[in-house]
């Protein structure tokens, strides 16, 4: 039988930096992967390696139970939620756009805890896993960043963001949120802090230069889109104007807004709530090139702010409706102290506190 990480160093060396070192995976531990079709090689890779290191693999392949509905309303299937459950450690390699943890345990929330790094279960973003060269010093260097920057936000006061296009907001941190949590289990090279604010503790302006998620009524078209064979990112950027955490004003495009308009008169409840604020910690270009292929959101130069209609925002960061707004090139204020500006983040500062 082929074994896929022979003769190729590349694809063996970032397989065991993603057992070893991300999942922390040991000997004799058990690793279920979720794959499809297009995934598969790279789940194969995975599981070669993490025999030769004495774990013991199986891959899951989810192509036909998928169906036409790609993922997304597929019924939740027992076996394949016993094995995740029962796993020391889970890996979906599965495109996340398309589908989540919540999903096949049969509770949205799932995909929440899983984001928040219980139980072990990982989001693998493979595309490219036999080209990365990457520098392993510099992935582990932003995931030590982003828990000591939430370290920080914990005992501070407000969180301040800027960008030249017109964003200029802010938000309480420290113990007012609602929620914030280090997001750390998209991997390898995907890091940010999710704040989900109380409700009266965001207010500003939002000025969205980059995409939307790609989300909205269970993954339809985005309300402005840059995933590969349609972008929007030259037209007019999308204004949204919050007030003690509620948005009360937008503008923009007219196509876009028109989608935003959509969303708001369709979803019950309409989602005016800022549902998060998402500080993204990683400085990994493979971030960029390899990583959300699907709409072309969360890169290393931006923050995002959702608009939502989150009700249970102290126990869950996604609400059923939950749309993240791009913005890119931001200056990040932490009470006062500049710590990202033009593309880097203040190392010195945040590992000092």
């Amino acid at each position: 039988m082929k074994i896929f990480c022979k003769g190729n160093e590349k694809i063996w060396r970032n397989a065991k930096f993603i057992l070893e070192d991300l999942a922390e995976g040991k000997k004799g531990d058990n690793i279920v992967v979720i794959a499809d079709s297009v995934s598969y090689v790279n789940a194969r890779a995975l599981c070669d390696c993490a025999k030769e290191l004495g774990m013991n693999s199986i891959i899951i392949d989810i192509d036909l139970y998928g169906g036409s509905e790609r993922y997304m309303k597929f019924p939740v299937m027992e076996p394949l939620r016993a094995a995740i459950l029962n796993s020391n450690i889970t890996f979906m390699v599965t495109d996340q756009m398309k589908t989540d943890f919540g999903i096949f345990l049969g509770n949205t929330d799932e995909c929440d805890i899983a984001l928040m790094g219980v139980g072990k279960r990982f989001t693998l973003e493979a595309n490219g896993m036999s080209e990365w060269d990457f520098d392993p010093k510099e992935v582990l260097n932003y995931r030590k960043r982003t828990l000591k920057l939430y370290d920080w936000l914990k005992v501070a006061d407000t969180v301040h963001v800027t960008t030249k296009k017109g964003s200029d907001f802010t938000c309480k941190v420290g113990a007012r949120p609602d929620g914030m949590y280090p997001v750390m289990t998209i991997i390898p090279f995907y890091a940010e802090i999710a704040i989900v604010p109380k409700i009266g503790d965001m207010s500003g302006v939002v000025v969205a230069d980059g995409a939307s998620e790609y989300a909205y009524s269970q993954r339809g078209f985005p309300i402005r889109p840059a995933f590969p064979g349609h972008q929007e990112l030259y037209r007019e950027p999308m204004k949204l104007v919050f007030d003690k955490g509620v948005l009360v004003k937008y503008s923009g495009d007219p196509e876009q807004t028109r989608r935003l308009e959509t969303l708001l008169k369709t979803v019950v409840p309409a989602p005016t709530l800022c549902d998060e604020v998402g500080l993204v910690t990683t400085t990994s270009i493979e971030n960029d090139m390899y990583g959300w292929q699907v709409d072309g959101t969360h890169q290393t130069h931006t923050v995002h702010v959702a608009i939502g209609n989150n009700f249970r925002r102290g126990e869950v960061i996604h609400a059923p409706e939950h749309v993240d707004f791009d913005m890119h090139d931001p200056v990040i204020e932490v009470d006062g102290q500049i710590i990202y500006k033009d593309g880097k983040f203040n190392d010195e500062l945040i590992f000092g506190k």
